[in-house]
C-alpha cells in the first residue's frame, strides 16, 4: 500500500490509537534523519559537515559517521531495536510474548541475518584498539546491548534476565516503545516494561530511565499535548529518585537559558549513555514547539543523535500528531511503509 494510502488509514484511526502510530513512526523517522550524523563526537566538525545545510541538517545525503556507512534514509540499531519489539507483536497477533520478542532478536541481529555483521564489527574495534582504523564499517552497526543479550540468552538456555550489566544505552527502551503505547494504563504494563527493558540492559540507570522514558510516551500517548511532561516528576518521586535529579538537572539548565548544543555537549553528555541520552532527548522536547525543531536540534547536537531522535521522535509524535511528522521526511525514511504496516496491525 502507498505511503499515502496508509497515512489515510492512520487518520480514520481514533485519536489515542493515531498517538500511538504517531509515537512509532516519529521515532522510525527521527531516527533515519539522524542516521548520516549518527556517532560524530566532534561537533565542531559536525558544524562543518552540515554548514551549508545548519536550518535542515536532516537526511544529509553523505554519511559522515565515522563508524558506520549506510545510505541515507536507512535507520540506525537504535530503530531496529523498536522494530524488532514490533515484529515479535506481529507474530504473536498484535500482542505481548516474552518468547516472541527474544525469538524476534535472534532473527534479527543473529547469524544469517544479511544486514548485521558480527565479524566486521569486532574487526573494527580491534582496529580501533590498535589506531589502524581504515574507514567505517560498510553496513550496519551491532549494538553491545545485542552481543551481550546473545552472551547471556545462550539460545534460551540461559537465565533471565538477559541484558548486560555495563549496557548503559537506551537501547530497552527503544525495545519498549512499541509496547509502551499498546500496554500503557493496563495492569501488565509495570511488568512488560521491566521484563523488556532488562532483555538489554540490567544496569540500574539505564533500567530506571528506560522505565520512565515509557511512561512519558505512555502519557503523551492518552494525552498529547494536553498532557504536562514535567507532571511525570509526581509520579517518580519515590521509586525512582535518580530519574526525578536528572530532570532537576535538565529543568536548571533550562533556567539558564543555554542552547541545545551546548547542553548536550556540556553539562548532559552526547554519548548513548544514561542518563544523559534521555536528559538531551527530554531537553529538546521541552524547548522546541514542534517535531521537526526536537529532531533538527538532536541531530545538531552530534554524538548519538539516533538514540536521542527515537526518544525525541516518539515524544513529539504523540505530543504533536502524524501531521507533524514532515511527509518529505517520511519519503525519504527505508521502509516507512514497511513500518506503518505493522503499526495498523498491531494497533487498529
Amino acid at each position: 500500500m502507498a505511503l499515502s494510502s496508509l497515512l489515510e488509514a492512520v487518520k480514520k484511526l481514533d485519536a489515542v490509537t493515531q498517538r500511538k502510530i504517531a509515537a512509532v513512526v516519529g521515532a522510525a523517522v527521527g531516527d533515519a534523519a539522524a542516521r548520516p550524523l549518527h556517532w560524530v563526537y566532534d561537533n565542531n566538525a559536525l558544524q562543518r559537515y552540515i554548514k551549508d545545510t545548519y536550518d535542515a541538517p536532516e537526511f544529509l545525503p553523505k554519511s559522515m559517521s565515522p563508524f558506520y556507512t549506510l545510505p541515507t534514509g536507512e535507520t540506525s540499531c537504535y530503530w531496529d531495536i523498536a522494530e524488532t519489539s514490533l515484529d515479535a507483536m506481529v507474530s504473536f497477533n498484535g500482542h505481548y510474548n516474552y518468547k516472541a520478542i527474544c525469538d524476534a532478536i535472534a532473527k534479527n541481529f543473529g547469524p544469517g541475518n544479511p544486514n548485521y555483521d558480527m565479524d566486521a564489527r569486532q574487526e573494527y574495534m580491534e582496529k580501533r584498539r590498535r589506531g589502524a582504523i581504515d574507514g567505517p564499517v560498510i553496513g550496519k552497526w551491532l549494538s553491545g546491548s545485542i552481543i551481550e543479550f546473545f552472551s547471556n540468552y545462550r539460545d534460551g538456555l540461559g537465565s533471565k534476565p538477559f541484558g548486560g550489566s555495563k549496557i548503559k544505552e537506551t537501547d530497552g527502551f527503544c525495545a519498549n516503545l512499541p509496547l509502551a503505547c499498546l500496554y500503557f494504563g493496563t495492569d501488565s504494563f509495570e511488568e512488560i516494561t521491566s521484563e523488556v527493558v532488562k532483555t538489554y540492559s540490567t544496569w540500574p540507570t539505564a533500567v530506571s530511565h528506560g522505565i520512565v522514558a515509557s511512561k512519558i510516551i505512555g502519557h503523551l500517548v492518552q494525552s498529547g499535548s494536553q498532557w504536562n511532561i514535567l507532571d511525570i516528576k509526581s509520579e517518580i518521586t519515590t521509586e525512582f529518585p535518580d530519574v526525578l535529579r536528572s530532570i532537576q538537572d535538565i529543568e536548571e539548565v533550562i533556567s539558564q537559558k543555554m542552547d541545545h548544543i551546548r547542553a548536550v555537549n556540556f553539562v548532559f553528555g552526547s554519548p548513548c549513555y544514561n542518563p544523559g541520552s534521555f536528559q538531551g532527548a527530554l531537553h529538546t522536547t521541552l524547548t522546541s514547539s514542534s517535531y521537526t525543531e526536537a529532531i533538527r536540534n538532536t541531530i545538531r547536537a552530534g554524538g548519538c543523535n539516533c538514540s536521542r531522535s527515537v526518544f525525541a521522535g516518539a515524544m513529539n509524535g504523540a505530543k504533536y500528531g502524524i501531521d507533524a511528522i514532515p511527509i518529505e521526511w517520511m519519503q525519504k525514511t527505508t521502509g516507512i511503509e514497511r513500518i506503518l504496516n505493522k503499526c495498523l496491525k498491531i494497533y487498529s
